[in-house]
């Protein structure tokens, strides 16, 4: 997958940009960027006037005229792919270039409400290390999106039930749209969305389901909290895509018995480019897939 991309960083001060050249900064905001011309600037203009923190904008060239954006708006940095790319591919882009010890991915069809970074960052560190934290998303008449995913397994098809988020800490098996707020260095760790996977919800789904079997859980919380502006109705494309099979075979590839992981072979959905991988990765697996759902009640 083509993720040549470009950067025009954002501009500081001599003074500032030299006190930061040595230290990390605590937390950046990466927007996902799906609309052109005035709609994109209205959705920079929101989100500079909510955070202080460093903005990334994520596009594509024929989504506006960059030299223009970067006149408006010197305080942004711009990451801008010649082609048209998934989300895998920006969500990496992002973690590799914001040098920051956390990143929230968002959207620019997103209007946010209620941001408690720093409870949400309590949650990141919290002893069971949460690989990300998911907001509490709602249509634009307020009504609450089915954005808790459960997991579930038909035959050999992984299958996930979609419920609506609680007013509490609740389990997600992905992040829905892959918007939320991560860890970097546990992303990398993971190695990030996998860009060989042609959809983004196989994207997600592939993230969650690894950040889960290697020991990591995923929450989603109502102290983030954002509403799509314009749109009532807002549903994944979870239809077969390219790579769908690495999904597949990673997440029901590993069956646990007496606490001694085994490789094993998925029907219809193996991919068998993916067998020295699973060899090398097996001794990371905590748990397996069956072993999570049957599980799932009490997580």
């Amino acid at each position: 997958m083509d993720s040549s991309y470009q950067i025009f960083h954002r501009k500081q001060d001599i003074g500032k940009r030299i006190s930061l050249l040595h230290r990390e900064q605590p937390l950046s905001i990466g927007v996902v960027c799906l609309e052109k011309g005035e709609a994109l600037a209205r959705s920079i203009e929101h989100l500079i006037e909510r955070y202080p923190y460093p903005l990334h904008v994520l596009m594509f060239e024929d989504q506006g005229r960059i030299q223009d954006l970067i006149k408006r708006f010197p305080s942004v940095t711009f990451i801008v792919f010649k082609l048209p790319t998934s989300l895998g591919v920006m969500g990496n882009v992002l973690a590799n270039e914001c040098y920051s010890t956390f990143f929230y991915l968002t959207r620019s069809d997103l209007r946010h409400q209620v941001d408690d970074f720093e409870g949400a960052i309590e949650i990141l560190n919290r002893s069971d290390k949460p690989s990300v934290v998911t907001p509490v998303l709602t249509n634009r008449i307020g009504e609450k999106i089915p954005s808790i995913q459960i997991p579930l397994v038909r035959g050999n098809y992984i299958d996930p039930i979609s419920f609506f988020p609680k007013e509490e800490l609740s389990a997600t098996l992905y992040p829905f749209l892959g918007v939320g707020l991560y860890e970097r260095a546990l992303f990398q760790r993971l190695r990030g969305f996998d860009d060989e996977i042609e959809s983004d919800y196989w994207q997600t789904l592939d993230f969650g389901a690894r950040s889960w079997l290697y020991g990591y859980p995923i929450y989603n919380t109502p102290l983030l909290r954002s509403t799509f502006f314009e749109r009532q109705f807002v549903i994944e494309d979870r239809s077969d895509a390219v790579g769908m099979n690495r999904v597949h075979t990673r997440s029901l590839g590993v069956r646990q018995i007496g606490g001694k992981n085994y490789i094993r072979r998925v029907r219809r959905y193996q991919d068998n480019h993916l067998q020295e991988e699973m060899k090398r990765r097996l001794p990371l697996y905590k748990t397996d897939f069956h072993q999570l759902i049957e599980q799932w009640q009490v997580t």
